[in-house]
């Protein structure tokens, strides 16, 4: 075996400890950068986790302002509700007043018709006049009545039956329009809007210049608000609003125009 010199040796000693120092170096600088990675990262985290947390204060608060809004609209809807129940209340009065006014009216027509027949005729009777009786309804008047009188205790189905048996049998009767316009107003009051709508139409092409075509565009215009047209609502009040302006119906109508659309529930 051949002998190595001891200077080579050396050589080789002094060069396996530069490798291994260079090597060593090489470790703790990868050691140091990946260090500084992991602390990169843990600041990474740390802000998508802050921002994450932000993200959920603000969705929760979103969906706590969405609740607050879903319980205003229903206030604001049974408000709505309540407010066109009183109206249909104060409609239904309002057209019993007017019948039981042409009523009166008709009555002292023809009481002061009666009076002035006897200033004027010959003052040498031979007894004085008894007092006039007053007219039995005839089958027309009568069979209105009862129609009437069903629609007031609610039994809206009988009440059409009659009213519309009424308009059949005397269609030339001065309560045509005024039959026509409670058989709208019964199936108003049992939400069929659709049909409610139809039967007021007939309203207004029987009186076109009559007392309830005010009144039945009036009840057009909820008609039509209840099956979620407002635009078709307001084109029926301000015809109504033109064609009678001086009526009840127009004044309340004018109030609708003027207020905000309320959404409403889907009427069938």
């Amino acid at each position: 075996m051949k002998r190595v010199p001891s200077e080579t040796l050396a050589v080789w000693f002094g060069s396996a400890a530069v490798l291994l120092a260079v090597a060593g170096c090489a470790t703790r600088g990868s050691v140091q950068e990946l260090r500084a990675q992991i602390a990169q990262v843990k600041e990474q985290v740390e802000e998508l986790r802050q921002a994450q947390e932000t993200t959920t204060r603000e969705l929760a608060k979103t969906v706590s302002d969405l609740k607050g809004l879903d319980g205003q609209m229903t206030t604001l809807a049974e408000a709505e509700k309540g407010a066109a129940q009183k109206v249909d209340r104060l409609e239904t009065r309002l057209g019993e007043t007017d019948e039981a006014v042409r009523g009166i009216r008709g009555s002292l027509d023809g009481l002061s018709q009666g009076l002035l027949r006897r200033a004027t005729g010959p003052t040498s009777a031979v007894k004085p006049a008894e007092p006039e009786r007053p007219q039995r309804a005839g089958p027309a008047e009568q069979l209105y009545a009862a129609a009437l009188e069903n629609f007031r205790a609610h039994q809206q189905g009988q009440a059409v039956l009659e009213f519309t048996d009424f308009i059949a049998r005397f269609p030339e009767h001065p309560l045509v329009a005024n039959a026509q316009f409670w058989i709208g107003q019964a199936y108003y009051e049992q939400r069929d809007y659709a049909q409610a709508l139809k039967e007021y139409q007939r309203v207004v092409e029987l009186n076109s210049q009559g007392g309830k075509a005010s009144d039945a565009l009036f009840k057009i215009g909820l008609c039509f608000r209840a099956l979620n047209d407002p635009t078709r609502a307001r084109e029926a009040w301000r015809q109504l609003v033109q064609a009678y302006p001086d009526t009840e119906a127009a004044r309340q109508a004018r109030s609708l125009i003027r207020a905000p659309a309320v959404p409403v529930r889907r009427a069938r």
